[in-house]
C-alpha cells in the first residue's frame, strides 16, 4: 500500500509538473518567435533599411539556400532575401543572407557566420561579398562564379581566402537560381534602376541644353507625384595616347544621373559606352558612393588603372554641377 501511495504521488507530481511545462511553453514560445522574428528583421535591415517586414515564402529552396522571404515595404515587395549555408573541403563554412531587389539588382550580401583559418581569411570573405552590391543578376556568368581559383576569382577583389569565399559565392549562385526560376521577369530601365518601378519620365521643356548635359526630364511615381529628375549626360572623348592600343580612337560616353527633390544624387547608371569594358567596370563603386550626396558640391575622384575613362565620366559630371 506505502508502494502504491508513493507511486500514486510520484504520478500526481509528473502530472502536474507536465501541465505546468506545457504552460509554461505557451506562455514563452510566443515570446520566444517573436523575438527570433526581430532578430530575423534586424539582419534583413541591413539589406533593407526601410523594411516592414519580411514574409517567409514556404517550400522555396535550391542548393545551399534553405530560407527565402518575401520583403515588403510601405505595402509592396521590393525584393526577396535567400538564407543559405554552405561548407567546403577546406574546413570553413559561411552562413549568408542575399538580397536581389525585384529588378534584379542585388541589395548585397549579409554574411552571419563565417569559419575561417583566421580573421584575415574572414575579412577578405567579406570585403568579397561586397563587390554585388548594385550589380543585376543577369550580368552574373553562374560557371565562373563558383571556380575556384587559388589566387583569386574573376568575382573577388581580394584574395587569400579561396575556399570561403567560394562558398559565399556558391550561396550566391543558388540564390541566383532560385530568383530566376522563381521571379516573373521584370523590365528595368535606366530610369527604373535609380529611381525604383512604376515611374515615369516627362522632358522639361523649360530646361537649356549644354553640350554636355543634353536632356533634363521630370521623374513621377506610381501616384503621379514628381520625385526627382533625370539628367542625360554625353560626350565623345578621344583617347590620344593615353590608352594602350586604342589611340586616337573617339570614345562616346552617355550616362543619366537622377537627383531628388532635396538636390541628392539618387543613382548614375551608364546608357551608352565606348569604353573598355573590364576598366570602366571599376567605376561601379564610384557612382554607389554617389548616392545620397549633394548633387551640387559632390566631389569628383580619381582610380587607378581607369584613369581615361574616369577623367570622362569626372567631365560629364562637371558638367551637370554648371547646370544644377
Amino acid at each position: 500500500m506505502k508502494i502504491f501511495k508513493t507511486a500514486l504521488v510520484l504520478t500526481l507530481i509528473g502530472i502536474v509538473c507536465g501541465i505546468l511545462i506545457g504552460l509554461s511553453h505557451q506562455i514563452t514560445d510566443p515570446i520566444i518567435q517573436e523575438n527570433l522574428r526581430k532578430k530575423e528583421l534586424k539582419a534583413f535591415s541591413s539589406l533593407y533599411p526601410d523594411l516592414d517586414e519580411a514574409n517567409k515564402i514556404e517550400d522555396l529552396t535550391q542548393g545551399s539556400i534553405f530560407e527565402a522571404f518575401e520583403i515588403v515595404e510601405n505595402g509592396t515587395v521590393v525584393g526577396y532575401v535567400y538564407k543559405g549555408f554552405h561548407n567546403n573541403s577546406y574546413s570553413s563554412s559561411v552562413e549568408a543572407l542575399v538580397g536581389i531587389n525585384v529588378d534584379g539588382t542585388f541589395a548585397g550580401v549579409e554574411l552571419l557566420a563565417l569559419v575561417q583559418t583566421t580573421a584575415a581569411h574572414s575579412n577578405v570573405v567579406i570585403d568579397n561579398a561586397k563587390v554585388f552590391k548594385g550589380k543585376n543578376v543577369s550580368e552574373i556568368d553562374l560557371e565562373k562564379l563558383i571556380v575556384l581559383q587559388n589566387a583569386s576569382n574573376i568575382y573577388d577583389t581580394a584574395a587569400g581566402a579561396s575556399y570561403g569565399s567560394q562558398s559565399m559565392r556558391t550561396i550566391v549562385r543558388d540564390a541566383i537560381l532560385l530568383f530566376n526560376e522563381n521571379t516573373p521577369p521584370v523590365v528595368s530601365t535606366p530610369y527604373s534602376k535609380i529611381f525604383g518601378p512604376d515611374v515615369t519620365n516627362t522632358l522639361d521643356t523649360t530646361f537649356t541644353a549644354t553640350d554636355k548635359v543634353i536632356k533634363k526630364e521630370i521623374i513621377k511615381n506610381a501616384s503621379d507625384e514628381v520625385i526627382g529628375y533625370a539628367y542625360t549626360l554625353s560626350s565623345i572623348k578621344n583617347t590620344g595616347s593615353s590608352v594602350d592600343y586604342h589611340e586616337s580612337e573617339d570614345w562616346k560616353l552617355t550616362l543619366l544621373v537622377g537627383i531628388d527633390m532635396s538636390n541628392k544624387i539618387v543613382g548614375v547608371e551608364t546608357v551608352e559606352s565606348d569604353h573598355t569594358n573590364n576598366f570602366y567596370s571599376n567605376h561601379l563603386a564610384y557612382f554607389t558612393s554617389l548616392k545620397g550626396v549633394d548633387s551640387k558640391t559632390f566631389p569628383v575622384d580619381a582610380v587607378t588603372g581607369a584613369s581615361f575613362s574616369r577623367s570622362h565620366i569626372n567631365e560629364l559630371l562637371d558638367a551637370l554641377k554648371g547646370v544644377l
